[in-house]
């Protein structure tokens, strides 16, 4: 850590200015940031020193002209009238390192599902929230807590900066199982969420249990992959709605090829189909939409702490909106910090209230068009997200007095398979025991 010191600045004047550094070299004066000028020499030399320097001037007959002081000690003589000033300095530094003992600002990254007034009520079961101090908080025990608290959660880390605490987390990550082999066609890649898997009473998550694939629509194959138990079709072969396509079950058979025993296990694989899908969608011509005719009012507030102060305002007295009218409240905070994250416990407040109606007005043809239209892009954007590929779309979109109506067949080609648990009493009677 630097040592702040008194310096002087000074110019040595004269014909032996040499001789009176080497006089200052040979008594341990030490002298810094010499610069040579016509018939003189700048240099600066501690506070402390400089008194040493008298005896040398008488000897070498040189003069001393002061250029600057600097340093706590000179900062202080200047502003010796002025003691008002340094205890005020005196006590803000020390309700700022005082402030630097808690914690004022909460500050949630990486979180979707849970949002942040969870997170923080979370923390709050724990004793942690703004204005708590920083030496009490145990951030081992926040980042244990709300991983046991949010099954979700899979990872999170806790940290504090200045008087911020940063949550960061990550919430169920996902996995890409991949894949042992395919045909010509491509493999589609399943999509599981470990977290997400619920648990059974013995440990087991229910996708370890026994369980056929069957296919969620009727749909023609065009590519398989079995990863485990017994393929139950063919690539080309049609299925209906609930047929098997892999059986959770692999047969092991004796060195006569009779049947030894059956395993069973969960079917797994990549199986993908053409079917197709109806698409139908309604839309209202009339609507509500909101006018705001009435006029605006703000009101001022300050916030130290969790504690609020509204300001008054005239409306508060004299009425804000006319009868039958809504509002919406348009809330801005402003909080207070020295650095980037060194927050402070003050905080501006700005609500204004912006009055509207209902009232109900007709869509054109041409916004029903393109409400319709847009909700069905959407739709097949999120098909395709899902690696369902898009045949054909014979979806038309029409228009009459009450509104507007999408309806059509969609051709598509993705995963049709779904896992559907195999019953005890199916594995009983297979195995011969009933």
């Amino acid at each position: 850590m630097p040592v702040i010191s008194n310096r002087v600045q000074c110019l040595v004047t004269g014909e032996q200015t040499l001789r009176f550094v080497n006089l200052c070299r040979n008594n341990g004066i030490e002298l810094r940031h010499l610069i040579r000028k016509e018939n003189a020499i700048q240099m600066e030399i501690d506070a402390k020193n400089f008194k040493k320097l008298r005896p040398l001037v008488r000897k070498t007959h040189v003069k001393i002209h002061i250029l600057d002081r600097q340093g706590p000690a000179f900062f202080f003589y200047r502003h010796r009238r002025r003691w008002w000033f340094l205890i005020g300095a005196a006590v803000c530094t020390g309700i700022i390192y005082v402030m630097s003992l808690f914690i004022w600002q909460i500050d949630i990254d990486g979180n979707s599902k849970y949002t942040d007034e969870l997170i923080l009520q979370a923390l709050a079961q724990m004793n942690v929230k703004t204005g708590c101090q920083k030496s009490e908080i145990d951030l081992p025990r926040i980042e244990e807590e709300l991983r046991i608290m949010y099954n979700e959660i899979t990872w999170v880390s806790a940290s504090i900066t200045g008087t911020k605490l940063q949550i960061e987390l990550r919430e169920g990550d996902l996995k890409i199982s991949g894949s042992s082999g395919g045909d010509q066609t491509g493999n589609v890649k399943r999509v599981e969420n470990q977290e997400d898997s619920p648990k059974t009473q013995n440990g087991e998550s229910e996708t370890d249990l026994p369980a056929n694939l069957v296919t969620a629509e009727d749909a023609l194959i065009t590519n398989l992959v079995v990863r485990r138990g017994t393929a139950a079709v063919r690539y080309g072969d049609e299925v209906k709605k609930g047929d098997v396509l892999i059986e959770g079950k692999v047969y092991i058979y004796n060195e006569d090829e009779t049947l030894k025993k059956v395993d069973y296990l969960t079917a797994d694989g990549d199986i993908e189909g053409r079917y197709q899908q109806n698409y139908e969608k309604n839309y209202q011509r009339e609507h509500v939409v909101r006018d705001y005719d009435g006029k605006s009012w703000k009101t001022y507030g300050f916030e130290i702490g969790d504690k609020n102060f509204q300001l008054p305002s005239w409306q508060n007295f004299f009425g804000q909106n006319s009868d039958g009218d809504l509002t919406e409240i348009w809330f801005w905070k402003k909080k207070f910090r020295l650095t980037p994250t060194f927050y402070l416990p003050f905080s501006l407040l700005y609500t204004e209230y912006v009055p509207y109606k209902n009232v109900m007005e007709d869509y054109t043809d041409e916004e029903l068009k393109q409400i319709a239209e847009k909700e069905l892009q959407k739709y097949l954007h999120e098909l395709e997200k899902k690696g369902v590929q898009i045949i054909s779309n014979s979806v038309t979109i029409s228009l009459d007095a009450g509104g507007g109506h999408a309806k059509g067949v969609l051709t598509l080609n993705g995963p049709i398979g779904k896992e559907v648990p195999i019953r005890s009493q199916q594995m009983a009677w297979n195995t011969g025991e009933f």
